[in-house]
């Protein structure tokens, strides 16, 4: 169980590094290290159970504050955006869909490994910062994203 979630951290941490390397721009780039950094505390967090460094709450806040930042910079967003448009993005969306198998994995085992609240409600938030980020990447590339719409028919 705490091999498999440690794995999915050490997965979302990579492909978060990868990201970093494809954006130039440093208030993200600044972001994602910031959750690297939260990933190995939440990682240690979850093997030491609690008996060492532990993740805050307050980084649960950091994490909302910073994706109604970008919310704003995107501008209104429509349900359903397909993946793609700039590599940029499209690598966001992937580290996007990784933190959700890390989510996922973690409630799955929360009754038999150590984890906390804060621990649950900054990776349920990190999704959504990384989906924020993933469109604003699009904005600044000046590419319109695709949207899904519901009941079309094809």
């Amino acid at each position: 169980m705490l091999v498999e979630i440690e794995g999915e951290i050490d997965s979302l941490i990579s492909v978060i590094g990868y990201a970093s390397t494809v954006i130039k721009w440093e208030d993200i780039i600044a972001d994602l290290k910031e959750t690297q950094v939260d990933l190995f505390t939440i990682g240690e967090d979850m093997l030491a159970a609690g008996k060492k460094r532990t993740l805050s709450e307050d980084r649960t806040k950091w994490l909302e504050d910073r994706t109604i930042q970008y919310r704003h910079e995107a501008g209104k967003i429509k349900l359903f955006v397909i993946p793609g448009g700039s590599p940029e993005s499209a690598i966001l969306h992937v580290a996007r869909t990784s933190a959700r198998t890390l989510e996922r994995v973690v409630v799955r085992y929360a009754g038999s490994v150590y984890t906390t609240k804060a621990i649950q409600s900054y990776l349920n938030r990190l999704s959504s910062l990384l989906f924020m980020m993933s469109v604003v990447a699009n904005v600044r590339k000046g590419i319109s994203e695709s949207i899904w719409e519901i009941g079309r028919e094809s």
